[in-house]
């Protein structure tokens, strides 16, 4: 999102530090200077009178000066994109304004940016805090004029990245009172997962999610009912329509409107990833951001699921399956939030989830080791007429005896394992 880089944000305070300053210069000081400047002028000191009268008058204009330093200042930051892919650069843009006829002699400005986006070219003066490098500017502004700094970050790992806030410093031609405002900045860089094709993944081109004979299988939508029929053996009891029954005095079903439409909901089994490393689970999302991005451009419909925290909702990923291009956006999002904490165990999860999918729907699972619940969970999915595939992360060896199901073990794709040395050096 490009932002005019006129903008300013209001400063949220302003200190002084001139209380701090030499007990001369303050305020206590200067009141002593002035009582001495009293017993001087009516002894007759003409010279102590004289070189009190300068320091006091210098004392009083650096106050004056320095209350009306930050006056029309105004601070600004902005990206040239706010959502981009992993191994991206954007611009990133500081712009300091003095607005009023008052000239500023020396300002600093200062603000953090999180250390995985890293700097291209020449680094300001610069210090790291919590996995954050503090950025500081040292210059000056005449009257209506104004100074900004470009630079160029390279986004190098998935995450949402805050830029915290910019506080400026300036104050008085002697320096001797600083003043400091702090500008609050809602500005964040996403950084989406890196997408690879599927194929690189270890997966069969060819009807990866499993067995199909076309991209777009007939299903039936149970969510529109069309009519219904004599119930027959064949029949899950959960389609019994219980008032035609009554009326007919024989069991009747629901008859559902057919779709073309073939939906696939996406499972990480974040709880699953707990005794791997910090890889697989990088892997495991970069997969569920290919997956869902090969399953939109197949004009089918898919959703994102993960018992996972996020850094900013604090909550599970829930996202039933679409298919437009707005979906893909929004899994990619929440994708590039995710963090390897699990909100819960997974078997509790899909309990909540399961009421929600349609009929039909094909859920894969992305998982590391598989999960004690697994065998129950497939079998009551196949009971209940869905389709399921499990995505597997490294070559291990799995633990599907007597399951029926479609089971991948996914790869590390060309490129990624030079991609995660480099976010982890």
């Amino acid at each position: 999102m490009n932002l005019p880089i006129t903008q300013s944000v209001a400063p949220a305070n302003e200190s002084s530090s001139s209380d701090s300053t030499s007990f001369l210069l303050g305020k206590f000081g200067l009141i002593f200077l002035g009582i001495v400047l009293l017993i001087a002028a009516w002894n007759g000191q003409v010279f102590i009178v004289i070189l009190l009268g300068l320091a006091i008058s210098a004392a009083l204009l650096g106050k004056l000066w320095s209350r009306l330093s930050l006056r029309g200042v105004g601070c600004g930051r902005t990206v040239s994109e706010d959502r981009v892919f992993a191994g991206e650069t954007v611009e990133l843009k500081v712009r300091l304004v003095n607005r009023k006829i008052l000239p500023l002699p020396w300002v600093q400005l200062s603000h953090m940016v999180p250390d995985q986006l890293e700097i291209q070219g020449a680094i300001p003066e610069s210090g790291l805090r919590n996995n954050q490098r503090i950025l500081g500017y040292n210059t000056s502004l005449f009257w209506y004029s104004a100074v900004s700094w470009r630079h160029a970050l390279l986004c190098r790992k998935r995450g949402y990245y805050d830029l915290g806030d910019l506080t400026v410093t300036s104050g008085d031609i002697f320096g001797l009172y600083p003043r400091s405002s702090t500008y609050v900045s809602n500005d964040t860089v996403i950084v989406y997962p890196r997408i690879f094709p599927i194929e690189q993944f270890g997966l069969p081109s060819i009807n990866p999610l499993g067995e199909t004979k076309a991209e777009r299988r007939i299903f039936e939508d149970q969510t529109r009912t069309i009519g219904v029929r004599e119930y027959t053996p064949h029949d899950s009891p959960r389609y019994i329509h219980w008032k035609a029954s009554a009326r007919h005095q024989n069991l009747q079903v629901k008859v559902f409107e057919p779709t073309t439409t073939l939906k696939i909901a996406l499972f990480i089994a974040v709880d699953s990833f707990q005794s791997g490393d910090e890889n697989d689970f990088e892997l495991g999302v970069s997969a569920a951001a290919s997956l869902a991005n090969y399953i939109i451009q197949k004009r089918s419909q898919v959703g994102m699921f993960a018992n996972a925290r996020s850094p900013i909702l604090n909550e599970s990923i829930q996202m039933a399956p679409a298919g437009s291009n707005a979906q893909l956006v929004g899994i990619l999002e929440a994708l590039a939030k995710v963090t390897s904490q699990p909100s819960g165990a997974f078997e509790e999860f899909f309990q909540d989830i399961y009421g929600t999918l349609p009929w039909g729907t094909t859920c894969v699972f992305i998982i590391d080791e598989p999960l004690t619940d697994f065998p129950a969970l497939l079998s009551r999915l196949k009971e209940g007429g869905f389709k399921s595939v499990i995505l597997q992360i490294g070559k291990r060896r799995r633990n599907d005896a007597g399951l029926a199901t479609a089971w991948h073990n996914l790869k590390p794709p060309e490129g990624f394992t030079d991609y995660m040395l480099r976010n982890t050096a």
